[in-house]
């Protein structure tokens, strides 16, 4: 088995240190803002709903950058250590704009990172180690999502929200001494770039964004799931309990999968994942007993391990090597904007007509995404790749 640059695992470092540090505080969040803050339920609706629509709009700008200047590590670099230098800023925080201007300009960070790291990790890895390039930095990310609300848990007792706030400091900035002492890159020449238009793009990649629209529409916030299992019967903690061991298996799942998309195709892994998530969300429809929505809940673990690594190696497949950051970062940005019509409309079915409709109808949606993926006419080797 070809080894995977260490470019790979020094990336994959970065995100699992910097997902330390981010879950460290994102669980705590909502609940320093209104305990300790006094805001109410509408603010912190407002200041996720800002943090995350930024994140969605840098990311397809941070691509272009990127590929403007022929560089990826000055925009990683960027991406990673600026959020970390502001952790003072929400550790002190007194009033809830101050915790906005730190997840804005946190996202901000994100943005502007994640297609440069993804466009990278798809020059220093081959074609046929893609999956696993992938699958491995999912699942560091992962694992990194998995430790940081672990590490809250203990913490909160002995600390209190700004204690963990200053300590997740610590991994944020691991994270940033990382790229900018191990991290290594050969920029090229800086370029002018032709306006970013979606012609200019295959119509393979077309196509995929718009089979990965219509499976987005139908996704709902994770949010959505841990309620669902509350209806099941499962208390708060339990519910948590299940969402951590949901981000583990995510992680252990992630480099398997990706492996398996090496060899298999990342083709057909996508095709899995689609299927698993029309599958959990059908399921989720039915359920009425506890044990149903943990076991859906763990099965949708295997969905995005199988989508979210295969997704990146498909991408990288199909994008031109002088644009490729910025085919990245509009796929990125697509996606995360849809997120929130997605979830506006699943929580207005759910509300009016019950949520075994809201879930049936992403399943539909999911299932669609699949047919249209399985019969893309712009594919080269047809549905059978």
């Amino acid at each position: 088995m070809k080894k995977l640059p260490r470019e790979v695992y020094i990336l994959g470092a970065v995100s699992l240190f910097t997902d330390i540090a981010s879950e460290m505080v994102y669980p705590l969040l909502p609940l320093f803002l209104t305990g300790v803050l006094g805001a109410s339920t509408l603010v912190v609706g407002l200041i996720e709903g800002i943090a995350e629509a930024t994140a969605s709009l840098f990311k397809v700008l941070g691509g272009r950058i990127s590929d403007r200047i022929a560089a990826r590590k000055p925009l990683i670099l960027l991406g990673y250590g600026f959020p970390a230098l502001l952790r003072p800023v929400l550790a002190l925080a007194v009033a809830p704009w101050q915790v906005l201007t730190f997840r804005f300009l946190d996202r901000v960070g994100k943005g502007l990172r994640t297609a440069p790291r993804d466009a990278l990790i798809a020059e220093v890895a081959s074609q046929d180690t893609y999956g696993r390039a992938y699958g491995l930095h999912r699942a560091m990310d992962s694992l990194g999502a998995t430790l940081g609300p672990f590490l809250a848990f203990l913490l909160l007792p002995v600390l209190g929200f700004r204690g963990v706030f200053w300590v997740s400091a610590i991994p944020a900035m691991l994270a940033t001494l990382i790229v900018l002492f191990l991290l290594r890159e050969k920029p090229g020449l800086a370029r002018p770039l032709p306006p970013l238009r979606l012609s200019a793009f295959s119509s393979q990649y077309r196509w995929f964004l718009l089979v990965t629209g219509v499976a987005t529409l139908g996704l709902s916030s994770n949010a959505f799931l841990i309620l669902r299992l509350n209806d099941l019967g499962l208390a708060a903690a339990q519910a948590t309990l299940v969402y951590t061991a949901y981000n583990l298996l995510y992680a252990l799942l992630s480099y398997p999968l990706g492996s398996l998309a090496d060899r298999l195709g990342a083709r057909r892994m996508v095709l899995l994942g689609f299927g698993t998530y029309a599958f959990v969300y059908l399921g989720f429809g039915h359920s009425s007993a506890a044990w149903h929505g943990i076991v859906l809940f763990m099965l949708y673990a295997l969905y995005s391990a199988a989508f979210e690594g295969s997704s990146r190696a498909y991408l990288a497949q199909i994008i031109p090597a002088t644009e490729k950051a910025s085919a990245i970062g509009l796929y990125h940005t697509l996606v995360g904007l849809l997120l929130f019509p997605a979830s506006a409309i699943f929580g207005f079915i759910w509300q009016h007509f019950g949520s075994s409709t809201a879930f049936f109808t992403g399943a539909a949606l999911a299932f669609a995404a699949l047919v249209l993926f399985w019969l893309d006419p712009t594919s080269k080797s047809g549905y059978t790749s």
